[in-house]
């Protein structure tokens, strides 16, 4: 029976906290993983070597590109049109959240592949000038943050904004609106994920470029997934939000609120990353 009312079933209560609490879980244990053992590994060195290197800056780097990649209003909009077409078309509460999770599972995977490939490609490609590149790393970051710190202060000033581009939205919200199953929504957010990428990929760049000069393949995908699950987690959280109750218009208006706000600490994130980079200390 469809649930339009409003109201959830106890059992879907108990399985959606589960959900919930698992998700932080991992990070969690990924995180203590990453921060932790190249301390283990390295013990003597860290000992006899106090200095800025002797943090794991790598990690936190990583932590903070995924969190302002995370608040990026682009994921936003898609994911509350999405839950709002099939609220208002009848769809049950049930159903628009497995939709929503199979629509948030096929972006983590897509950015996942997508950065498995970006990494080892720019490891392939820039071995020959790596010094050289990793300043190209820093130097893309601050651009970037200036830019969005520009959609702060003159939003979509100079014929630029760093969001999808217009042109690419009415096609993009057509392909979401057509989503009437989870495993369609799994289909369509790997499609959307291309779209999203103008929005999205100038702090993954940076990190994959500066993961590129510092790691191995195997430590990096340990990097790529605590990137990505940081990187779903707000959209998760929009999902359960909008089951539980939410109007998916207030989240909407929530958005459109804190818009240039989203620009502005995004820009600022990239702005010292890209001086962190550029100092050596990572």
């Amino acid at each position: 029976m469809k649930q339009n009312n409003g109201s959830v079933p106890l059992a879907d209560k108990t399985m959606t906290k589960k959900f919930g609490y698992f998700l932080p879980l991992v990070l969690l244990v990924l995180t203590g993983f990453l921060l932790f053992s190249p301390a283990l590994t390295l013990a003597d060195d860290l000992a006899c070597q106090p200095s800025l290197s002797s943090l794991n800056l790598t990690t936190w780097a990583v932590v903070c590109g995924a969190a302002l990649d995370a608040i990026n209003p682009c994921e936003f909009a898609i994911l509350i049109l999405l839950m709002a077409s099939m609220l208002y078309s009848g769809q049950s509460r049930k159903r628009a959240l497995w939709t929503g999770l199979s629509f948030v599972a096929a972006i983590f995977v897509a950015y996942f592949a997508m950065g498995v490939s970006f990494f080892e490609l720019i490891r392939t490609y820039t071995l020959s000038f790596s010094d050289y590149f990793y300043r190209i790393i820093g130097i893309l970051a601050i651009i970037l943050g200036l830019l969005n710190i520009k959609d702060f202060f003159w939003y979509g000033g100079g014929g630029f904004l760093m969001e999808v581009p217009q042109s690419w939205r009415p096609r993009m919200k057509g392909l979401v609106k057509r989503i009437t199953s989870p495993w369609g929504a799994f289909l369509t957010g790997l499609l959307v994920s291309l779209f999203l990428l103008p929005c999205t990929s100038g702090p993954y760049v940076i990190i994959l470029g500066m993961l590129a000069g510092k790691t191995t393949m195997a430590k990096a995908i340990l990097y790529l997934i605590l990137y990505n699950i940081i990187f779903v987690l707000p959209m998760l959280a929009i999902v359960f939000a909008v089951y539980f109750g939410l109007p998916p218009e207030k989240a909407e208006q929530w958005r459109q609120k804190k818009l240039r706000l989203l620009h502005l600490i995004a820009g600022i994130i990239l702005l010292g990353l890209g001086v962190v980079i550029l100092a050596g200390w990572i």
